[in-house]
């Protein structure tokens, strides 16, 4: 027959293990000083960061914003300048004349001359009075 297990060891380790409150150590006044002050830096970090990116979005923004102003004057002083329309209203414009030339080629169609009308003879069709 085989003797018991002994398991005093082995329970032993686990029961250290199980019983673990603290993973970073015993706690203390200064361990407890240290965190907080570690806590404080991290946050003040993260709103330095959270800052920075706003400003940084802030300026793309603004620059956006003034090149945008910068083209619509340029193009805006050109229109002045030529006296010629730019954007939609020119567009419109040059497509509206071309959709009313079709439409007057369409409904007037060319003709060869004025209309004869034809009469059947014995001798076949005649355009002859």
């Amino acid at each position: 027959m085989r003797p018991p297990l002994d398991l005093g060891p082995f329970n032993a380790d686990i029961r250290g293990m199980t019983q673990t409150r603290y993973i970073s150590g015993q706690p203390g006044f200064l361990k407890s000083l240290m965190r907080g002050l570690i806590l404080a830096a991290m946050a003040i970090g993260g709103i330095f960061v959270l800052m920075t990116g706003a400003v940084v979005a802030f300026f793309v923004v603004a620059g956006l914003t003034v090149f945008g102003l910068a083209v619509f004057a340029l193009f805006w002083a050109k229109a002045k300048i030529t006296g010629k329309p730019f954007g939609p209203q020119a567009h419109y414009e040059q497509a509206r004349q071309d959709m009313e030339a079709q439409f007057k080629a369409y409904r007037e169609p060319e003709t060869d001359g004025p209309v004869i009308d034809a009469r059947q003879t014995p001798d076949g069709w005649s355009v002859e009075d």
